[in-house]
């Protein structure tokens, strides 16, 4: 499902971030990890609600089982 139309980001691809070892934790930091940057707005309320499901229940934030980094900014590809 398109999450984010001004940048065509998928729920999917907002996930597979989010189980990376940068487990970015907030939006503005899984906007940098995938490249792009927040514009309109409109989807940071479900960035936040898909990470939020993301993280819960898991010591690591992400489902990669790595221990989260903390400095997404260094693992990201931007």
């Amino acid at each position: 499902m398109i999450v984010c139309s001004c940048n065509c980001l998928t729920d999917s691809e907002i996930r597979a971030t989010l189980a990376s070892r940068a487990c970015p934790r907030t939006p503005f930091e899984v906007y940098k990890c995938l490249g792009c940057s927040l514009n309109c707005g409109r989807c940071i309320a479900t960035v936040r609600t898909i990470i939020d499901e993301a993280s819960a229940g898991t010591a690591t934030g992400g489902s990669s089982g790595e221990p989260c980094e903390t400095d997404a900014t260094v693992l990201c590809p931007v």
